[in-house]
């Protein structure tokens, strides 16, 4: 199990020109991975596949945007292991004295009611949902609020890693009300606002109004650490309450979901 320190875009750029896939590094430049067991690969492809085999049933197209993304979450483990803990295994479904790995859920993002210096979880979405209310014009944060920088758990033994999807920014069963977005870091303050592409209003999925899917274009990968604050701001033209997933995965110490995971 080899440690090493590495420079974070240089380690990603085999793999981001292979499959075509950007990464949002946010100023994140030096990092320290941890190389993977075979089966620790194979814990995080079980997991990836699983849920991408649903997600083509429901959406082909949501599915071609993932899947060449599977590589690239899996070089994503070995630096959730030096993010987290080196020493501990990653595993699926995750066991105790192990780093799990799942599908997002909106309590890996709130992943406490009210946000605070020890627990960085500060966010626009609803407790347990993937809902945000949002009124046009008004900024609106899926990480941070503008002034405070959001982190993934960092409390001990329950530490975690976010890694959310190129283009995994999706909006379900309305009209997007979303035109702009930004990210900064700690790090990284230098770019501008991005548009949302021309079509967004266009749903990829069209055989039945309940299941309406829109995808959001983002700048790539983007990795959230539980040291390092980023904040990602959305601005909206419509008002209204919007089911707004993140696509990813998420890293975590077993204690983090050892019980029922409800924010109250």
């Amino acid at each position: 199990m080899a440690r090493k320190s590495v420079k974070l875009k240089d380690y990603f750029e085999d793999l981001m020109t292979a499959n075509k896939i950007d990464i949002f590094f946010g100023g994140k430049q030096d990092v320290t991975v941890v190389e993977l067991e075979s089966h620790e690969e194979a814990a995080i492809k079980r997991c990836f596949r699983h849920g991408l085999r649903l997600i083509k049933k429901i959406s082909d197209e949501l599915a071609e945007i993932l899947e060449p993304q599977e590589e690239l979450f899996i070089r994503w483990g070995e630096v959730a292991k030096g993010n987290i803990d080196e020493n501990k295994p990653i595993t699926f479904p995750a066991t105790s004295g192990t780093i799990g790995v799942n599908w997002l859920i909106p309590q890996a993002v709130k992943y406490v009611a009210t946000a605070s210096a020890d627990n960085p979880a500060y966010t626009n979405y609803a407790n347990n949902k993937w809902e945000m209310t949002l009124s046009a014009g008004s900024a609106a944060y899926i990480f941070g609020d503008g002034t405070n920088f959001y982190k993934a758990c960092p409390a001990s033994n329950q530490k975690c890693f976010l890694v959310i999807a190129q283009h995994g920014v999706i909006e379900i069963g309305s009209t997007p009300k979303i035109n702009l977005m930004k990210i900064w870091t700690q790090g990284e303050s230098k770019y501008t606002y991005w548009s949302a592409h021309p079509l967004v209003d266009v749903p990829i999925e069209v055989n039945d109004e309940e299941k309406k899917i829109h995808v959001y274009n983002t700048v790539g990968m983007v990795p959230v650490y539980n040291d390092f604050g980023i904040q990602w701001e959305l601005i909206p033209v419509y008002s209204g309450t919007s089911v707004i997933p993140l696509i990813g995965l998420f890293f975590f110490e077993y204690d983090f979901m050892e019980n029922k995971k409800y924010i109250s």
